[in-house]
């Protein structure tokens, strides 16, 4: 489980992406993602081990903030990587190649099946009628 290396990781969740029949543009563009985050965080660093402050260090970090010539990246970019990581993470601990989201407590989970309210059903609740 916590053998797999980040680069191993990101070549498995590339081509899970890939069968989830993502455009090439998106793949390309998380490519490029995934090239800052292997970057920052070395392509032999073992997935196990990157805990909450590495990944807080990142978020902070010129590797993810600044482009190349210490122009500052737009923070839809910036966010956009953000994202692309923690939906990464997020498949790597559904993949049991974590144990824990190792997230900071302050990252935006954004939209996920799990923290989507239950469907209604169609016959109205009585008790929210009544309120």
């Amino acid at each position: 489980m916590a053998d797999k290396t980040l680069h191993e990781a990101i070549e498995e969740h590339i081509e899970y992406l890939k069968a989830q029949g993502k455009s090439e543009r998106t793949l390309y563009t998380y490519g490029k993602d995934f090239e800052q985050i292997e970057a920052y965080f070395g392509s032999d660093k073992k997935l196990g081990s990157i805990l909450v402050p590495h990944v807080s260090g990142f978020f902070k970090s010129d590797a993810l903030l600044k482009m190349h010539g210490d122009k500052d990246r737009s923070p839809i970019t910036v966010k956009k990587t953000v994202r692309v990581f923690r939906t990464f993470l997020v498949w790597a601990l559904e993949q049991g190649y974590i144990d824990k989201l190792p997230l900071p407590k302050d990252t935006p989970m954004g939209r996920s099946v799990r923290t989507q309210p239950e469907v209604q059903s169609a016959e109205p609740d009585p008790a929210a009628a009544a309120s």
